[in-house]
């Protein structure tokens, strides 16, 4: 018996930007990109959309949508992974599949690997992206050495664009210190990415909190036009797992 999205209330913001079918989160490396993906699949889906997860990952076989491959299925979800045998190797490889889901019904998110290089990955689909309408989401965490100033979130950016030769969208600022991220961190984050998508002239749409610290962030971001989101994880780190 498959289990249901979580009727999460928060899921009503997802209809706060005009997502396209597909939908691509990129990155720096250590930002967040496949919980964000998964996070949004997760919102997509108690929306009642078919949803469709393409792990397209061509640079770490790790910490991705496929180590947890069978939990998204039971949550609802159809999930594309990379050729059978090649899963778990670095060898670019990327399933047939992906490009039929263009033509399926629902949702389409594509997981992409890490930085300009992960982004490689979409240059085969943007013909197909640009055709049937896309959404190309920028995860900042502001507390990662390539994306901590202004400067080097608008070069990450810029970077990624020329190597897909897609458009991002918009911009989720995600800046955290894992397990040990505070409000302090999510604020001080929120004002690099704020600068720099005010520089690039795209909207912030979302602004990832820890699930626990949603009661303080909403009282400190009291008059920011932004929508908080209290980010569920679902990618555990190997010494977390060991502790279930």
């Amino acid at each position: 018996m498959s289990v249901k999205a979580e009727k999460l209330g928060f899921s009503r913001n997802i209809d706060d930007f005009p997502w396209q079918k597909v939908v691509a989160v990129v990155g720096a490396l250590g930002s967040g990109k496949s919980e964000w993906l998964l996070n949004l699949a997760n919102a997509f889906l108690a929306n009642e959309e078919n949803v469709t997860v393409a792990d397209v990952d061509i640079i770490n076989p790790y910490f991705c949508i496929r180590e947890i491959s069978v939990l998204l299925k039971r949550m609802g979800l159809s999930v594309i992974l990379p050729f059978r045998g090649t899963q778990w190797s670095d060898l670019p490889s990327i399933s047939p599949e992906v490009d039929r889901a263009f033509d399926a019904p629902g949702r389409l998110l594509i997981d992409i690997g890490g930085d300009p290089r992960g982004a490689m990955a979409l240059t085969q689909f943007a013909p197909r992206m640009e055709q049937t309408g896309y959404s190309l989401v920028a995860i900042v965490n502001a507390f990662r050495p390539q994306t901590s100033t202004v400067e080097g979130i608008e070069a990450m950016i810029r970077s990624i664009e020329r190597v897909s030769g897609l458009q991002v969208s918009a911009i989720i600022s995600n800046s955290h210190y894992m397990s040990d991220t505070t409000v302090d961190d999510v604020l001080e984050g929120y004002g690099t990415a704020r600068e720099a998508a005010a520089k690039m002239n795209l909207p912030i749409i979302f602004v990832g909190v820890p699930e626990g610290a949603m009661e303080e962030a909403e009282r400190r971001f009291k008059g920011e036009k932004v929508s908080l989101w209290p980010v569920s994880r679902y990618i555990l780190l190997p010494w977390e797992r060991g502790g279930m």
